[in-house]
């Protein structure tokens, strides 16, 4: 062997020798500090969130990328127990925010199994994919509702805006009463329906959740609509053996649910419903600050990133994408009116002029950050269409037959003049018309119509047979996000913006108004976002 040969050999087992040596050292303080270095005591160090000791393995040679038998690595586990400060130095050291275990969970989907909402924002905060989905097809927030997670839900909501009224189908299903509140809080309607027409409370109803029942009834669901079979969410409980649902549900098929309502009815009992979620004083100022962590000092990362250990991540990463002002953060965006003004009609009314901006929704707190686009500052609180327990079957001549549903439903003929027995409304007149529209499939046909009158308030309502009763126009409250102004809008009002643009309500749904530039012809849609969003 050559001289040369021989150095090179010397030097490598000095090295290795010197390199084993530190090895056996850092091991020794690893020991010491109560920790091993193998697998289960890297996770451990995580669990105890102690970075100093992770530096000091990963020094030593440990792999960081280490993972348990499950498939979850160091970051999974920092999810799990809360660790922010280890779950921040894994990031640092390059690992994926959205890496998934052999079961298909991300980091996010275990601290929200895990419950710790701080950890779920804070996920959020560093770009984690909200949208993915685990091997059994279940994103993060389906994982929330399923787990009855309704903190956990309180931070995802902003992050799955459509994908909320399918959370609380799902809610009712499984039969979580607080899910379903924080859902319908921040935009979930609940008269969103499965592909079969089941509506939320047909589905608590029929898998016998009496207090997801009480809850939905609470808030607004209406128990007498029908799925296109005609069934209802008593005649579920009924046919499932929930007879104390079903008496729950009869509670409201007396002749006082057969009355109609004013708009300043609808607009008093729309008010009354989002009135405990006005933000005090407290709130208005907590607005107008940054995101800050536990202790108030602000979290690591410029004013546009979502903060946190990440560093590189850009503002809105974590939102697969910007969405205009009508589905911003706009609506929790600091508001500096000190109160609401009294709710008006939105015909004739006008309006802040359009943003000219782009708000891209950002964390919870955060400061929202901007692009070029001019949306109506408009924000859809809440919508309201009160179905009655009657139902239109057929017209004959002069003759209206009617069912009047129940636990025993009955069916009557009523001509103009008569009373429907048991409520304050008359029939003021009964008539076949021609129509031609969206509903006909812009084909003429003729079309039963009952009109009534409400003997104590002078209200008119139509009723045409095939289609639900009800007793006022859909409506929607809707808000100015600038000024704090309420309106409730319906189909057909005009109103204007502070510049003078004209526009039209093209159509009030459940989830969304469509309004329409009359100028231009460009078509907007307003989502639901509900008291809270």
């Amino acid at each position: 062997m050559n001289s040369f040969k021989l150095v090179l050999l010397c030097l490598l087992a000095v090295g290795l020798g010197a390199c084993r040596k530190k090895s056996d050292a850092v091991a020794k303080e690893v020991r010491e500090a109560g920790y091993n270095m193998t697998a289960e005591g890297w996770f451990d160090v995580i669990r105890s969130d102690d970075v100093q000791v992770m530096k000091k393995m990963v020094g030593g040679g440990f792999d960081d990328k280490t993972k348990g038998s499950n498939g979850m690595n160091g970051l999974h586990i920092a999810a799990e127990s809360g660790s922010i400060d280890a779950a921040g130095y894994l990031l640092n050291r390059g690992h994926s925010v959205d890496v998934k275990s052999s079961e298909g969970k991300t980091p996010l989907m275990i601290a929200v199994l895990a419950d710790r909402p701080e950890m779920v924002r804070w996920f959020l905060r560093q770009g984690a994919n909200p949208k993915l989905k685990d091997n059994e097809g279940f994103m993060a927030l389906m994982l929330a509702v399923t787990n009855d997670r309704s903190d956990a839900i309180e931070e995802l909501a902003t992050y799955n805006r459509e994908d909320l009224d399918s959370a609380v189908l799902l809610a009712s299903l499984v039969g979580h009463p607080k899910v379903i509140d924080t859902l319908t809080n921040y935009g979930a309607s609940v008269y969103a329906r499965m592909e079969d027409g089941r509506t939320p409370l047909m589905l608590a109803a029929q898998n016998g959740h009496s207090e997801a029942v009480a809850i939905l009834m609470d808030i607004g669901a209406s128990r007498f609509a029908t799925t296109e079979n005609g069934d209802t969410a008593q005649s579920f409980a009924v046919s499932a053996g929930h007879d104390e649902i079903a008496a729950m549900i009869e509670k409201g098929f007396g002749g006082q649910a057969l009355a109609l309502e004013s708009e300043e009815e609808v607009a008093e009992a729309m008010e009354v419903y989002i009135a405990d979620f006005q933000p005090g004083s407290e709130e208005l100022a907590g607005a107008d600050s940054l995101a800050s962590n536990e202790t108030g000092e602000p979290l690591s990362g410029s004013s546009a990133s979502p903060g946190g250990y990440g560093g590189e991540v850009e503002a809105g990463a974590a939102l697969l994408g910007a969405t205009d002002v009508n589905d911003s953060a706009l609506s929790s965006a600091p508001r500096k009116f000190p109160q609401y003004a009294a709710v008006t009609t939105l015909e004739g009314a006008r309006v802040s002029n359009p943003v000219q901006q782009q708000i891209v929704e950002t964390p919870s707190g955060a400061a929202p950050t901007v692009d070029s686009q001019g949306e109506l500052p408009l924000v859809m609180r809440h919508y309201r269409q009160r179905e009655l327990p009657v139902e239109v079957r057929k017209i004959s001549g002069d003759i209206a037959s009617l069912r009047l549903a129940g636990m025993e439903p009955t069916e009557i003929d009523v001509r103009a003049g008569e009373p429907i027995p048991g409520s304050k409304l008359v029939v003021v007149r009964v008539h076949s018309r021609i129509e031609t529209g969206k509903l006909q499939d812009n084909q003429s046909v003729e079309v039963g119509v009952i009109e009534v009158e409400d003997r104590d308030t002078g209200q008119r309502r139509e009723w045409i047979a095939g289609r639900p009763a009800s007793s006022h126009d859909p409506v929607a409250l809707v808000e100015d996000a600038i000024t704090g102004q309420r309106y409730i809008a319906q189909p057909g009002q005009k109103f204007f913006s502070e510049d003078g643009r004209e526009f039209i309500v093209n159509d009030v749904r459940p989830s969304q108004l469509v309004i329409e530039d009359t100028t231009s012809g460009e078509v907007r849609t307003i989502r639901l976002r509900g008291p809270k969003g």
